[in-house]
């Protein structure tokens, strides 16, 4: 009898360890929202992998990438800014083999990633404050830095977020440096503040403690959604945008969990992202299913945006505004 209760003991081990799914994990700098959505996504096409997304913001995940190498947890990077992927580009495998016929010609020219996304950047508007203050709707940079919008504005912080370094880069192209601190020095003066992350200015704008905010043209086309009265305004420069890759870390592209799990990201991941946060994308097909997402008039100069030495040379420029 002991012998059999051994040899029971023994099988329901081993068929534990059977059942035992092999992780996947997945670094993202996606939003919140985003983020679920890509969750559910897999949850609903992976029964047989255990795949794991981890938020994280973007200096973050580029640290862990450099410090750490192929012995980083994550297997498969998504959504980090192109400019940092491209830095990080020997850490990545050779990806030059997965089928990108979904693309858009001339977005991919890496073999170590593939693009991810392309966001457009904004000033949202609290209709009703404009009104009841007679205000005018900004249309230029400089109109920005008129009197009557003082303590009224928020951007993101060029040296935290993304979204703000694209508003540094653009007002760089056009003034060049010198001309673009003597306008950040004067706009600072109007700004409730400059926010850490890229959605502070439209929490704020939704909070009521402003009347002006600048973000990604999918935070504020989700406030409209929820029944916000913003209207979304694009400056005379057109809209700004920055773009994030995606890629597998060096070491891990044998692992057929993790092709697999990879090659479902750059198809029905990227799609799924594409068309219900993000329709200006980088993909062929511009189904959306978005409403009220705004359609650019034109896109800003931003010559540089997936260049690291061109942003470390401009983040270092920043500190003469808001060292």
């Amino acid at each position: 009898m002991k012998k059999f209760f051994v040899l029971l003991l023994c099988l329901l081990v081993l068929t534990g360890c059977g059942d035992k799914k092999e992780k996947v994990v997945i670094y993202s700098n996606m939003e919140d929202d985003r983020t679920q959505s890509l969750k559910a996504l897999l949850k609903e096409n992976f029964n047989d992998i255990d795949v794991v997304v981890q938020s994280m913001s973007t200096g973050n995940v580029a640290a862990k990438i450099k410090n750490e190498g192929k012995n980083i947890e994550a297997d498969i990077i998504i959504d980090l800014e192109t400019s940092h992927i491209e830095n990080l580009k020997e850490n990545f495998a050779d990806i030059s083999t997965y089928d990108t016929s979904i693309y858009e010609n001339g977005v991919n020219s890496s073999s170590n990633y593939l693009g991810w996304s392309k966001y457009t950047i904004n000033l949202f508007i609290d209709n009703k404050y404009f009104k009841e203050h007679n205000l005018t709707i900004p249309k230029t940079y400089n109109d920005l830095l008129k009197k009557e919008y003082k303590g009224l504005i928020a951007m993101p912080d060029p040296k935290t977020s993304g979204t703000g370094y694209a508003f540094l880069l653009n007002v760089v192209n056009i003034m060049g440096e010198n001309k673009a601190v003597k306008y950040f020095t004067k706009l600072k003066e109007n700004l409730r503040e400059f926010t850490s992350s890229g959605s502070g200015p439209t929490n704020l704008l939704k909070q009521g403690e402003i009347a002006i905010a600048m973000g990604m043209t999918s935070q504020g086309v989700a406030a409209i959604n929820e029944g916000y009265d913003f209207s979304i305004v694009e400056l005379d420069t057109g809209a700004l945008y920055n773009t994030t890759s995606c890629g597998i870390i060096k070491g891990k592209e044998t692992n057929k969990n993790v092709k697999k799990v990879f090659e479902f990201l750059i198809t029905k991941g990227i799609t799924n992202d594409s068309q219900n946060f993000l329709p200006e994308g980088i993909l062929k097909d511009k189904t959306s299913n978005v409403k009220n997402y705004p359609v650019s008039t034109k896109n800003a100069d931003m010559t540089g945006i997936e260049d690291i030495n061109v942003k470390s040379k401009l983040t270092e420029l920043w500190k003469q505004v808001n060292g």
